[in-house]
């Protein structure tokens, strides 16, 4: 849906010619049918009348300018009896107060929210009124059937007070209802979502460190060595804790448990500065005759290393949205192409320009990590989100504390809203369940938590399935560029 004073002063542009030849200037609305019929974009004056576009000669209606398929499609209200005749009733919406037949004040109009394919009205934001927000001032008034506007006041039915008030789950408070033993099987089954969701990012760390430094080296390197801080398992078990020496049968136990990679960096095992000790190493070994063979099987595996890194980002985060991402941001640190030519310097802001250098010579996934993009935050939004997609309706009822609005100006909820099956099923169309659930207050383990059993055995099946998925992607990945290191190193040892 639309916001009306999001729509007024919008440049309207012809889609033939690319032409920008007005703007909206007011909203032309039919109050018997509770339906924006047209924008106004030339007032009458005294030769002439007004002059409009019908909505449903509107192309789209986007974040800077409505588009039309031609100048052609303004046309003078004369060619419109029912638009001509809303125009001499000459309603002003704007300050009207709404009230219920039984007397009860809601608030004053101060906007209108439409849907801007059918132009159906869905609601009218006010000014004060009952149900008005104690920091806004400001509340929603679902639109009814029809509404009557009189010169003072617009009269809704009785029942629009009742649409108004909060109604957690769809029904006033049906969770206080809720038997002892559906809590307690809800508590479980939310811990179960919990760590279904965790579980991608786990797996994501653990596909990073094996690829640098496989197990073998990870449990020959912790032994003997002090712990720096406390290793445990998933179910909180503990392995080692801080300060302790570290015995075979820790390594062991870590391994078998999955948590060795834990263990590794809580013996001091640095990824990034193992991987280059091995490449040092392998070069000290090379004879000087063999020098250039050697650099250039170094460069390979380094270049083996990269594509690791950039294969495991890539199936997390398309090339996409790793641009959207880096474009306007700041560098962290300097990103070179292969060749040693500098993309985007330290401290310099990314254009567009060079995020498609760096997807062109592959250091896309460099780029984004350079400007803050984090591969264990996003695993960590899209399990949220896949999560949130399973337990949005616990949004239904709810009051919106503020409007959930798309990069393109769409309106999926007004602030002040009572949450309703159109709004969860708008926000699953545009995929925003999460942004949903934030609106509402509600994060997507607290949505999980207050769910039904039945609703969290699916959720948990659905969220553990998609983990996998994820999982399998990273490592594909992982796996594919391991075969090829080893082979590497196979090549660097006995050259």
């Amino acid at each position: 849906m639309r916001k009306g004073t999001d729509v007024i002063n919008k440049v309207i542009v012809a889609y033939d010619t690319g032409e920008k030849f007005s703007r909206v200037k007011d909203l032309i609305f039919d109050q018997n049918d509770n339906q924006l019929l047209a924008f106004l974009v030339e007032e009458a004056g005294l030769l002439r009348g007004a002059r409009v576009v019908p909505l449903q000669s509107v192309k789209a209606i986007g974040l800077n300018a409505v588009i039309v398929p031609s100048k052609a499609s303004v046309i003078s209200v004369n060619q419109d009896k029912r638009i001509n005749q809303i125009l001499k009733r000459n309603n002003i919406l704007k300050g009207t107060q709404i009230m219920t037949a039984d007397g009860r004040h809601l608030g004053q109009m101060v906007d209108l929210y439409f849907d801007e394919q059918t132009g159906a009205v869905e609601g009218y934001e006010v000014s004060g009124g009952v149900f008005a927000d104690a920091y806004t001032g400001r509340s929603f008034v679902p639109a009814p059937e029809t509404i009557k506007i009189g010169e003072h006041v617009a009269f809704v039915p009785v029942e629009i007070a009742g649409l108004m008030e909060e109604q957690v789950g769809g029904l006033k408070g049906a969770m206080l209802a809720a038997t002892t033993k559906v809590q307690e099987a809800t508590q479980v089954a939310g811990e179960s979502l919990q760590s279904a969701t965790q579980e991608v990012k786990r797996q994501a760390e653990m596909s990073v460190t094996n690829v640098i430094v496989p197990p073998t080296e990870q449990k020959a390197f912790v032994i003997g060595k002090m712990a720096i801080e406390d290793v445990s398992t998933f179910d909180g078990v503990p392995i080692v804790s801080r300060g302790q020496l570290i015995s075979l049968t820790d390594a062991n136990e870590a391994e078998e448990k999955g948590v060795l990679d834990h263990l590794y960096r809580a013996a001091g095992g640095n990824v990034r500065q193992q991987a280059s000790e091995k490449i040092q190493a392998a070069a000290q070994q090379t004879s000087d005759r063999l020098q250039t063979s050697a650099n250039h099987i170094s460069h390979r595996l380094q270049q083996n290393q990269r594509a690791a890194i950039a294969s495991m980002t890539n199936a997390v985060v398309d090339s996409a949205a790793q641009k959207a991402f880096a474009i306007g941001k700041i560098a962290q640190w300097s990103v070179p192409a292969p060749d040693g030519t500098v993309i985007v310097a330290a401290d310099q802001v990314v254009t567009t320009n060079a995020a498609i250098a760096a997807e062109q010579v592959g250091v896309l996934d460099e780029l984004y990590r350079s400007t803050g993009g984090s591969l264990s935050e996003e695993l960590t939004r899209k399990a949220n989100d896949v999560v949130a997609g399973y337990v949005v309706e616990q949004a239904l009822g709810r009051r919106v504390q503020r409007m959930v609005r798309l990069p393109d100006g769409l309106i999926v909820a007004a602030e002040g809203q009572i949450v309703t099956q159109s709004v969860i099923d708008r926000a699953k169309a545009y995929y925003v369940e999460q942004s949903l659930l934030a609106a509402v207050g509600l994060s997507p383990s607290e949505a999980a938590r207050g769910g039904t059993a039945q609703v969290f055995a699916t959720t948990g099946n659905r969220l553990g399935a998609t983990a996998q998925s994820l999982s399998e992607q990273l490592y594909y990945g992982a796996e594919q560029a391991k075969v090829t290191a080893r082979d590497l190193w196979s090549q660097l040892k006995h050259t």
